[in-house]
């Protein structure tokens, strides 16, 4: 894998699926209310992101499947999150055509992720241990304030329920929870317009580099209020590619307990900087 084709096919997908990611993690508190049989589905979601933020920490599992020119490339990712920082640590295996690697470690503080050399033997031309990946420095780029998203992340679920009608589909089981299962289309272009002040500008690039301004979003939610399982299906045209992202993110074993470290910065290389440093992608 070229540090191009990383960079090309896959910021916007990285910056989007951490838009899911946190939508359940990080940002302020909001009040929470009765139980979910007296609210509309749009106040449950309201309602789940601070309760989701404030069990702590939890065991998360995401899926992520990139398909363009009839090929796809699935990133998996297993570990322990901190549900109001975003920091984890986990396994990753990134698996592309003819390519299936082992899992790999990965380290996330912040917006800064350090993944293991060994996700990609012989196809990064450094001695490093860890490649260093700043999502906010990406997002710049590109003109994405991820680091707002971030801030903002309890209350992403409110704001995308504000600008969507959401639809309650019924009650299933994820892993050994009773959840209600909502549906919404994320509007962009609403967002643009009316979303968080410090957001809008973002939006308005997503839509123009994705050439999409609608995210279908699913969303499983327990009796206590908190994300058991988020899906995304986003369809983008970049540079006149169709490409489609299928995210599936599930948060179980809330309350683990995790201590994680950014290893050592003379065992890390930046693969921004390696990519040509502040250029768009």
């Amino acid at each position: 894998m070229e540090v191009d084709l990383l960079k090309r096919r896959g910021i916007l997908a990285l910056a989007t699926s951490l838009l899911v990611v946190l939508a359940a993690c990080g940002g302020d508190d909001s009040d929470e209310g009765g139980s979910s049989d007296e609210r509309s589905p749009a106040d449950v979601l309201v309602d789940s992101g601070a309760a989701t933020r404030e069990a702590g920490t939890a065991r998360i599992e995401v899926e992520q499947v990139t398909s363009a020119q009839g090929q796809d490339v699935t990133t998996t990712i297993e570990g322990t999150v901190d549900l109001a920082s975003g920091d984890s640590e986990g396994i990753i295996k990134v698996e592309f055509p003819g390519y299936d690697p082992p899992f790999s470690q990965m380290i996330t503080i912040g917006l800064v992720a350090y993944i293991d050399a060994t996700a990609f033997p012989g196809r990064m031309q450094t001695d490093a241990r860890w490649i260093k990946i700043d999502y906010a420095a990406m997002g710049a780029q590109m003109g994405i304030n991820l680091e707002a998203f971030r801030q903002t992340g309890a209350g992403q679920l409110a704001y995308l329920s504000e600008v969507a009608d959401v639809e309650e589909m019924g009650t299933e089981t994820v892993r050994d929870a009773e959840t209600t299962h909502y549906r919404f289309t994320t509007d962009l272009a609403e967002l643009a317009e009316s979303g968080p002040e410090e957001l809008r500008s973002s939006f308005e690039q997503m839509i123009e580099i994705t050439g999409s301004d609608e995210i279908p979003t699913e969303v499983w939610i327990d009796g206590n209020d908190r994300v058991r399982r988020l899906v995304t299906d986003a369809e983008m045209d970049l540079q006149g590619q169709q490409v489609s992202q299928l995210s599936t993110i599930e948060y179980y074993e809330f309350g683990v307990q995790f201590d994680v470290q950014p290893p050592p910065e003379e065992d890390t290389v930046d693969i921004t900087e390696l990519g040509g440093g502040g250029g768009t992608p």
